[in-house]
């Protein structure tokens, strides 16, 4: 008995799919193709569905770029992230993958339909059997998670709806049933069954292009504030609005016009039209009806029609006698004699008149000139000149082999292809799609821009294939052992651009969308994107640990300004945000664990961080290759935020520095301290996932001074590696971290500490003695705050001396492992956190990414590509000093005379 209900299953089941697969086969040959030339589902189809409605379900060209892609098997990933196509790999499975790939597809077109088209199609060339399968289709599945499983349900339920009504329509007796035409059609009297009006409200839970970073807060108190679109002022706006993911709770209805009127005139069919009928005979072969049934007569539409006409022939008639009177009016001002142009042949385009403001290439420097004796080494706009006459002005500056050709080509974002050919896991091809559409926004962001003059007649725009390739790293998360290299060709062949970005990990691929963003430019003659025609970059950093720390616990940085660092992080290429979260003055961080903490560290209520903050950080981190090592300054002092230890201590001593003194609390070596010492490191894994790297801290940093720092923290390094390595499952990080002080000095100390990491702060005139044991991070030179005295700043370092300080290379270490600038908020808040961060971390960075190829010092080269750096920044919202007048920018060749 099983078996026969399971082969009667079987069989329903292999019905449905062939009534599905015929309704979509008429799908596509009526409404896509127009011709019959379809017989079965293949991946063919798919383009040309694309390639039929994507101007109607695309809101802008930044949509329609997404969509320029051969393989449409990633974008249906990016916007049913749960579909899971993946899972359908084997050979067995490619039709069962087209047949769902086609379904969804028909499913999305039908519910971000802009203009229409898609239901005009489905109304006007499909029957109204195959009408009411697709609606009864789109509505179910609108009620379900898109997975293959309740793709299948969501047909079922369609067909089986649709068979449902035909039974019942056979049910009813021969003589109620006309079967003059090839569709039975059911009488108008009380016995018949009349067609329900649906109500189709699709519940959209999709989203566009997922983002890994869209399941947390990324703003004081939602996710709009603080997501990738900058809600800050930019040089030049982008309405990226419809890049953003949709919201679940979103309702789109959908009811196809041709179906209201079948069911608002149930008497008439869809077709029936009043010359067909009159008051003895039937209606659209439908017995019964008559005219009061009917539409109206012709007649009164051809009236209407009449009276359109007439009303259109008064406006237009209107509109030529407007513009007759503007014509009259400026006929003397064509009388007045113009402005002469001097028409100038540059070296690389045809004659013709030229703006009075050229470009001229000077000694590898780009200055703007005005009315030229002369054509030689000219260009029509900026970044012309900076291409052909200066080069790319990267940075960080590649190590590696570079070539870059001398002619440019124009191209478009809505000329733009993408495909990513190799993709090692879901968690690359998640974080691959969210940095791939930044680099779209930052391309799409340059469109943008305003120019006076354009001159878009004269380019030659290209289409524009962008080919990426992570070969074999799947863990998307930055490691100590991930290969950040990468090597970027651009070839142009006939009307293609073909640029390849190519790389082992995610990060490398990162790296390289980088640097593309900062080869294609925006011609401001033509307002077109333009780049060099071939390239080739071959690129790896210098040192694996490239950081950056802020210490928000002096001042507290809001979360938004924490996110725009991190942007201007991943355009510099530093990898590491060290989060310094803790001082003597407070400790702004919800934990779980130890929630006195925030109670009693935070300044008030309002300046905390959250769990949603931190992991909303976190995520933006992730996805620009960027890391987030926490801090918690122990074992001491600890100062404020303890007091509600009992354990937290200060030694009672002659001149007075006793416990009144709260900064100078410490932590004592007992037990049931690291139970939350290591409570504390758990959280911090957790919410920031990474577990090969880790800072201990074991700092003395202190506004006041504070005795016997050194004795009371013995034995801390030994206790501190054992709670670290039980909060990581068991597993010791492979680089643990802590500042260097003379308390590594010590034997048994150094001896725990021994091949471990090592931060350098705090120079010392001869330190190797003690530095050959450990893998050491420099930030000595590298302090971007006021150097203080007095609780005043006497001075501040230059981007100059950190860019040219280089003796950090000649000490005696086991390793080096990078560097890291360093900033204390003593006098740093949110109005005035970009002033002493950006340039002088840019130089930082550049020094520790290029430093095997880099100049020793700041020379007019550097000087130049730092301020090309500088106005990118600045176009992406980060406020960045100035490193000179502006008027240096435009004439650079002169204010770099005395510079080597």
């Amino acid at each position: 008995m099983y078996s026969d209900e399971a082969s009667c299953s079987d069989c329903k089941l292999e019905l449905v799919e062939r009534k599905w697969t015929e309704v979509l086969i008429n799908w596509l040959n009526k409404c896509v193709y127009q011709t019959d030339e379809v017989f079965d589902l293949n991946l063919r189809n798919l383009v040309e569905i694309i390639n039929r409605y994507k101007e109607d379900i695309c809101s802008d060209d930044l949509n329609r770029a997404l969509l320029c892609t051969d393989d449409l098997e990633p974008y249906i990933g990016y916007k049913y992230p749960i579909l899971r196509l993946r899972d359908l790999y084997q050979a067995s499975d490619q039709p069962k993958k087209v047949y769902i790939m086609t379904s969804i597809l028909l499913f999305h077109c039908c519910i971000n339909s802009q203009n229409g088209q898609v239901e005009k199609d489905i109304c006007e060339k499909l029957s109204i059997e195959e009408q009411e399968i697709i609606l009864k289709f789109c509505e179910a599945l609108s009620e379900m998670e898109a997975t293959v499983n309740n793709v299948d349900t969501a047909i079922k339920e369609a067909c089986d709806v649709n068979k449902s009504r035909i039974n019942d329509k056979q049910d009813l007796p021969l003589e109620d049933i006309d079967t003059s035409q090839s569709t039975m059609r059911m009488t108008s009297s009380s016995d018949t069954l009349k067609p329900k009006k649906p109500t189709l409200t699709f519940k959209s839970s999709i989203t566009v292009l997922p983002s890994v970073i869209t399941d947390t807060s990324l703003s004081r108190s939602s996710f709009d504030a603080y997501s990738d679109v900058s809600n800050y002022k930019t040089y030049g706006k982008l309405d990226i609005s419809d890049m953003v993911s949709s919201d679940s709770k979103d309702t789109v209805e959908m009811r196809p016009q041709c179906l209201q009127d079948s069911f608002e005139r149930p008497n008439c069919q869809v077709d029936c039209n009043c010359v067909r009928c009159s008051a003895s005979t039937s209606c659209c072969v439908d017995p019964g009806s008559s005219m009061d049934k009917c539409d109206p007569p012709v007649e009164k539409n051809t009236e209407r029609e009449w009276d359109k006409w007439k009303l259109y022939t008064i406006i237009s008639g209107v509109l030529v006698l407007v513009a007759l009177v503007v014509v009259l009016c400026t006929i003397p001002l064509w009388r007045s004699k113009p402005k002469k142009v001097k028409a100038v042949r540059l070296h690389e385009e045809t004659s013709y008149h030229l703006p009075d403001w050229l470009w001229k290439c000077s000694d590898g420097f780009c200055d703007k000139v005005y009315r030229p004796n002369t054509n030689e080494n000219l260009y029509t706009s900026m970044s012309r000149c900076k291409l052909l006459c200066s080069g790319p002005q990267l940075w960080p500056y590649p190590i590696g082999y570079t070539y870059f050709s001398k002619t440019i080509v124009a191209l478009a974002t809505n000329k733009l292809e993408y495909k990513f050919q190799s993709v090692p896991s879901d968690a690359v091809h998640q974080y691959l799609a969210e940095a791939f559409k930044i680099f779209l926004k930052d391309v799409a962001r340059l469109e943008k821009i305003d120019t006076k003059s354009r001159n878009r007649t004269r380019e030659n725009v290209k289409k524009m294939i962008i080919q990426i390739d992570v070969e074999s790293d799947p863990d998307p998360r930055l490691r100590l052992n991930t290969e950040e290299a990468y090597t970027l060709k651009i070839e142009t062949v006939d009307d293609q651009v073909v640029i390849k970005i190519s790389a082992v990990s995610f990060c490398g691929v990162r790296h390289g969308l980088e640097t593309l963003s900062q080869i294609i430019l925006l011609d401001q003659s033509t307002g077109s994107l333009i780049t060099l025609s071939h390239a080739v970059i071959k690129d790896a950093p210098s040192y694996k640990y490239r950081g950056l720390m802020i210490d928000t616990a002096r001042n507290y940085i809001p979360v938004i300004d924490l996110m725009r660092t991190i942007d201007a992080m991943a355009m510099c290429k530093l990898n590491t945000f060290h989060w310094r979260i803790s001082d003597v003055t407070s400790f702004p961080m919800e934990l779980l664990s130890v929630s006195e903490l925030k109670e009693y560290g935070a300044y008030e209520r309002a300046l905390i961080y959250t769990r949603k903050d931190v992991k909303s950080i976190v995520k933006r981190a992730g996805v620009r290759g960027i890391r987030v090592l926490i801090e918690v300054a122990l074992p001491g002092p600890v100062g404020r935020p303890w007091m509600w230890l009992p354990e937290a201590t200060c030694p009672t001593k002659d001149d007075n520095f006793t416990c009144n003194n709260i900064p100078c609390l410490r932590l004592p070596m007992q037990a049931s301290v690291f139970e939350i010492i290591q409570n504390i490191y758990t959280e911090i894994l957790e919410l920031t996932n990474v577990d090969d790297i880790f800072h201990l801290s074991d700092s003395m940093f202190s506004f006041t001074h504070c005795n016997n720092l050194l004795e009371d923290r013995e034995g801390f390094l030994d206790k501190a590696l054992f709670r670290l390595k039980m909060a990581n499952k068991g597993f010791l990080p492979k680089l643990p971290i802590i500042w260097y002080s003379n308390h590594l000095t010590r034997d048994f100390e150094a001896r725990i500490w021994d091949r471990l990491g090592v931060q350098l702060y705090v120079w010392d005139q001869n330190p190797e003695e003690f530095l050959t044991k450990f893998k050491v991070i420099h930030s000595t030179k590298w302090d971007l705050s006021c150097e203080m005295s007095k609780q005043r700043c006497i001075k501040y370092r230059s981007w100059q001396d950190m860019y040219g300080w280089k003796s950090w290379r000649n000490l005696e270490v086991f390793t080096i492992e990078g560097g890291e600038a360093v900033l204390w908020t003593d006098l740093v808040d949110t109005g005035n956190l970009d002033d002493h961060l950006w340039p002088r971390a840019a130089a930082v960075a550049e020094r520790l990414w290029s430093d095997v190829v880099a100049n020793s010092s700041a020379n007019k080269y550097v000087y130049a590509r730092l301020d090309t750096h500088r106005w990118r920044m600045l176009l992406r919202g980060i406020k960045v000093q100035p490193i000179w007048p502006a008027w240096c920018s435009f004439h650079p060749s002169k204010c770099l005379q005395r510079i080597n």
